[in-house]
């Protein structure tokens, strides 16, 4: 007791002590550390601090006399919000430490599209490392301590999804749904099919990332490639009117120069399209037009777009590579631009279902306007009359059918969806079926599909693998080339006795729509295997296996029944008529075909990467690729069948032809990048590779390509970082070389194809073209210079300027007929497309119940051909004014000047050289050598606007594309061919604009039959320039969670595609325009209405 009694003393007198310390301190906005040294100078105290928590530089103002020790520190600590301690002879100020509060909160995060959870979403509290990962169910549960646990914000992120932010408050519980769609910087590119992926922020080339969900799905469209248009700069897709057939794709111009006189397949146009790492076979036509196109083209084959094998509904994303930078990886592959597609897969979390049905209705619009039957007889009798047949005149039979209203009716649309996908701890799994069926307002012009999808994923430790397994069936009813809407009005449906009315040639539409065939079936998949090994954080090994197979057979039967089952008199033509028949009727005509195709290709690779220090990254990727293409066709046709009521096997005709030919093609690659960064600011690209071909010969078939990059985040530099005007800068540069050898098999070789029942019923072979062993690669050399720039929190905004110049390019040449042959391909031409893009995309407005969201894209394009081997131009002999001529773009259209036509005698009149000749002088005296330059098919500029309104559960979308400047050459006997009246219609506004009397001031010539017309003039060239109203969409997501609906979602929309054009000139009230001119047949519009729901 004694003892402790004097230790409390003990202790008592210390503390005594050192208070009663006097100190005097006089600092005015001095820093701490000169009152620190005044303390340690007037006492016997050494002052003691953590230089890292307490700042001797803040200033403090002290003005005290003679005051205790205690009572100066108390003012100092309070005024800088510090504490002190004293032990024995040291006075220690320390921070002040705070109340640290806790509290457990817990939630629940899923997504938007389906409501359902996403497992492994990070939970963060902003600004630290500190947080939680959902689990299996999306579900997190985390204790949170801090002194101020009501301001603390929560940071919700999940690849693919919006970040969200959120203030905890008083709140222990959290609903949290992530939108779909990465946010600015954080987005993923994926920048190859190899499966490298990169930051928006990190990636040099140009690319261009789409989400399938942006391209508005609800569109009735065949293929996923259709919805691309009006949306990329850059990218022009170009529509066929008949429903399957591919889409034209130019990403940065045409890549290639189109072949014109030849009937050698040219090099291919198209980009490179990649699905979940398989190469897609470009379905093309064979060499030789007359092998499919028997019958002046009216019979050729029924070509499949590849990417209508695909469900519109398994696509995830687009990425569209441009650039050298971008698609150097591709080597010989990537002139025309690369398009990486990636399907939808399995995600982990609960097994959940996505169903979704679209029903809609269809009409024709933008329909040909034809003379009714009247005006035709009053046509066909002013023909006769002037051409000196006056025993050919009659009167109108009072007869006036109206072929397109017969033709035409409400088509229907339906496209049927159920998926399901999940996953458990080490799998993923994703599988759809669909279905299909379009068909257009025109009879017999429909389009079926059933496609479906599986994808697998296994995942464990460093092992994974996956397959992606898409087999699909099309059949594709074609209206029959041959029935047409045009022929003459006055000829009835059927005949007095109710048969329908025959007709030579094209048969009555009628009956060949009910009588006839024209099919096309095709049976393909597409299918991938991939496996990849982790060997640590810094070496990755992947390999990948893709197959694309189809099948295809194609049916047209022609009946004898009607007039498109009658042929020629000529033997040796196709069109064979049977001279001994009274009708001239050999009972119809059949051909099949059959085109088989397998394409297979696999790689291997290892992907590097690595930190130095703390601010430079590496990273690469090193690889082989090996190829095959075989594409096998058959071809039958029989003509003359002893029964014309139903279709007759080939081997049953009394004529019959069959062909066959084998494309074949392989290749082997090797390939590698390298990509550097310095502080995530300075980023350097190089690739390069290495590719053999089988198309050319043995010391022409390698090809070696590569290129560089760099880009410089301006934005990460200090005199921006902290700017509120700009969020992102960055300048991108890029050079290399890529080639094209997508020319068909092996041409150095020469070309042969084989023929059976030939003289005396021997199979026999001919050479189509010659061999050059000196065929080498095309090389398209590309330059880009772009930048980024984001500003406001609201505005993205994109402009790049491209320079493409395409040597050594693949031509064919006349050669002497000494030969043996007709001609050679050759590497004969250059030329260059140079251009810019430019994206804008921003949010207008961002509120909680109220968005609007919109998007800007525009492109120009120039194309020049600089060289030609052989020739100073090579013009078409078709008549289409075409030709390739240096220093002027392929698309260039050739022709004649039509000034009009003369008062005085109603003939065509034309300037040649400045000087006036009419139609027959021109036909006589001058040639192509004398056309000049008269219009351009490129478009000067083309893009797309597209905006999205949101109010609380209604969204409404809004597409728009657009084209300027482009020209396109109409068919003449659309308008004042006059001698094939005899057989067929033509245009109305020839009732009006022809020419009758003297005086008469005209647009179309006197209606006679010695007036030679020039088809190949500015009469018939139309300017297509025009806005497009591509779709509206409203679109309701129900809540049902509100409502207590036992779905995670579901949403109602409404459709309306292809609705309107505004031309810039527009069609004469009542007549023909360019509306009406462009299409083979009229187009569609489509409404549609569509439920959506996950469960």
């Amino acid at each position: 007791m004694k003892n402790t009694i004097f230790l409390i003393d003990f202790f008592v007198c210390v503390i005594s002590n050192s208070f009663s310390q006097t100190v005097s301190i006089n600092k005015i906005d001095k820093p701490l550390q000169e009152v620190i040294t005044s303390i340690e100078q007037q006492t016997s105290y050494r002052v003691l601090f953590n230089a890292k928590k307490i700042n001797t530089s803040a200033k403090i103002t002290i003005d005290v006399k003679n005051v205790p020790l205690k009572e100066a520190l108390d003012i100092i600590t309070k005024k800088l919000e510090i504490n002190y301690i004293i032990r024995e002879k040291q006075i220690v100020f320390v921070d002040k430490k705070p109340v640290i509060q806790s509290r457990q909160i817990s939630g629940i995060v899923k997504s938007n599209s389906d409501n359902t959870g996403i497992p492994n979403a990070t939970i963060l509290i902003k600004g630290t490392k500190k947080g939680a990962i959902t689990d299996f169910d999306g579900k997190f549960t985390y204790l949170i301590k801090d002194d101020n646990i009501n301001n603390v914000i929560l940071e919700i992120s999940y690849l693919g999804y919006q970040t969200k932010e959120i203030a905890v408050g008083t709140k222990s519980y959290f609903d949290i749904t992530l939108e779909e769609g990465a946010t600015s910087l954080d987005e993923i590119v994926i920048t190859s099919s190899y499966g490298t992926a990169k930051l928006k922020e990190e990636v040099v080339g140009s690319i261009a990332t789409v989400k399938a969900k942006d391209l508005g799905l609800e569109q009735p469209v065949i293929s996923i490639d259709e919805l691309l248009e009006g949306q990329v700069a850059g990218v022009s897709i170009q529509i066929s009117s008949q429903l399957g057939e591919p889409v034209k794709i130019d990403i940065r111009g045409q890549g290639s120069i189109t072949p014109l006189n030849s009937n050698i397949v040219g090099t291919s146009t198209q980009p490179l399209i990649i699905i979940d790492g398989i190469i897609l076979s470009e379905e093309i036509g064979l060499d030789g037009n007359n092998f499919f196109d028997v019958g002046s083209g009216n019979l050729s084959e029924n070509i499949l777009n590849p990417l209508a094998k695909i469900g519109i509904d398994d696509i995830e994303s687009f990425n569209i590579l441009k650039d050298a930078a971008a698609v150097g990886l591709y080597g010989a592959d990537a002139a025309n631009g690369v398009i990486i597609i990636t399907t939808k897969k399995g995600r982990k979390g609960k097994l959940s279902f996505t169903a979704s049905n679209q029903i809609g209705v269809t009409t024709a619009f933008n329909g040909l306007k034809y003379l009714n039957g009247e005006q035709y007889q009053t046509v066909i009798n002013e023909y006769n009359t002037n051409s000196g047949n006056l025993q050919n005149v009659q009167p109108w039979n009072g007869v006036n059918t109206d072929w397109f209203d017969l033709l035409n009716t409400t088509g229907l649309f339906s496209r049927v969806n159920f998926s399901a996908s999940g996953g458990v701890k080490n799998s993923t799994y994703r599988a759809s079926l669909g279905y299909q069926k379009t068909a257009e307002a025109q009879i017999n012009n429909s389009f079926e599909k059933i496609n479906a999808s599986f994808s697998y994923r296994y995942n464990k430790d460093k092992f994974d693998a996956s397959i992606v397994f898409s087999p699909s069936l099309a059949l594709k009813k074609d209206p029959n080339k041959l029935y047409s809407f045009a022929l003459p009005p006055t000829i009835p449906v059927r005949d007095e006795n109710g048969n329908y009315t025959r007709f030579d040639t094209f048969g009555n539409p009628l009956a060949v729509a009910n009588q006839n065939i024209s099919d096309a079936t095709t049976v393909a998949f597409l299918t991938s295997l991939q496996a990849n090994y982790t060997f640590s954080d810094r070496l990755k090994f992947s390999t990948l296996f893709g197959l694309d197979y189809s099948d295809k057979d194609e049916d047209r039967y022609f009946s004898g029944l009607n007039g498109s089952g009658d042929f020629g008199t000529d033997n040796d033509s196709p069109f064979f008529r049977d001279p001994t028949d009274s009708f001239g009727l050999v009972k119809g005509r059949r051909m099949l075909r059959n085109r088989d195709t397998r394409r297979w290709n696999w790689n291997a690779s290892l992907a590097y990467n690595n930190t130095f220090g703390k601010n430079h990254m590496i990273d690469g990727i090193l690889g082989i690729e090996a190829r095959k293409e075989k594409v096998n066709f058959g071809y039958a046709m029989g003509r003359g069948f002893d029964n014309e009521s139903v279709p007759q096997p080939v081997e049953n005709a009394f004529e019959q032809d069959y062909q066959n030919d084998i494309s074949e093609s392989a290749g082997r690659s090797l390939f590698s990048q390298l990509n550097y960064n310095y502080k995530k600011k300075y980023f350097f690209l190089v690739n390069f590779r290495i590719d053999q071909s089988s198309a050319f010969g043995d010391d022409r078939n390698t090809a070696y390509n590569g290129g560089i990059g760099a880009s410089w985040n301006i934005s990460s530099e200090s005199f921006l970082k902290d700017s509120e005007f700009v969020d992102f800068l960055r300048a991108r540069i890029s050079y290399g070389t890529t080639g094209n050898s997508r020319i068909g098999s092996y041409r150095a070789l020469g070309l042969y194809t084989s023929n059976f029942n030939g003289y005396n019923g021997l199979d026999y072979a001919n050479l189509t073209s010659a061999p050059n062993p000196n065929l080498t690669w095309e090389t398209n050399k590309k330059f880009n210079v772009g930048f980024d720039f984001n500003f406001l929190k609201r505005f993205k905004f994109t402009t790049d300027f491209f320079r493409d110049e395409i040597i050594d390019q693949i031509v064919s040449r006349d050669v002497i007929v000494e030969s043996g042959f007709t001609n050679a391909q050759i590497n004969g031409a250059e030329m260059y497309n140079q251009g810019f893009e430019f994206a804008l995309n921003t949010t207008i407005i961002d509120k909680k119940n109220i968005s609007w969201n919109s998007s800007f894209n525009i492109t120009t394009i120039r194309n020049e051909v600089t060289s030609l081997v052989g020739l100073g131009s090579d013009f078409s002999t078709a008549e289409v004014a075409r030709a390739q001529t240096v220093g002027y773009a392929t698309s260039t259209i050739w022709g004649f000047d039509f000034i009009g036509i003369d008062p005085a005698t109603g003939r065509e009149l034309f300037n040649v050289n400045n000087q006036i000749y009419d139609g027959s002088q021109v036909r006589t005296l001058f040639g192509p050598s004398d056309w000049k330059p008269i219009g351009d098919s490129q478009a000067d500029f083309f893009g797309g606007f597209n905006n999205t309104f949101q109010y609380k559960n209604l969204t409404l979308n809004v597409m728009m594309s657009f084209t300027y400047g482009a020209d396109i050459m109409i068919d003449r006997v659309l308008f004042d061919n006059y001698r094939v009246l005899s057989n067929r219609n033509i245009s109305v506004n020839i009732f009006e604009d022809a020419w009758f009397n003297q005086g008469d001031e005209a647009i179309h010539p006197i209606i006679i039959n010695d007036n030679p017309l020039i088809s190949n003039s500015t009469k018939y060239l139309f300017d297509t320039s025009h806005i497009k109203l591509r779709s509206v969409s409203l679109s309701y997501n129900m809540p049902v969670k509100k409502l207590k609906i036992p779905l995670n979602s579901l949403s109602f929309t409404l459709n309306g595609s292809n609705l309107f054009y505004w031309f810039k000139n527009k069609s004469p009230k009542g007549k023909n325009g360019v509306a009406e001119f462009r299409n083979q047949y009229p187009e569609s519009r489509t409404f549609t209405l569509g439920i959506n729901t996950t469960f």
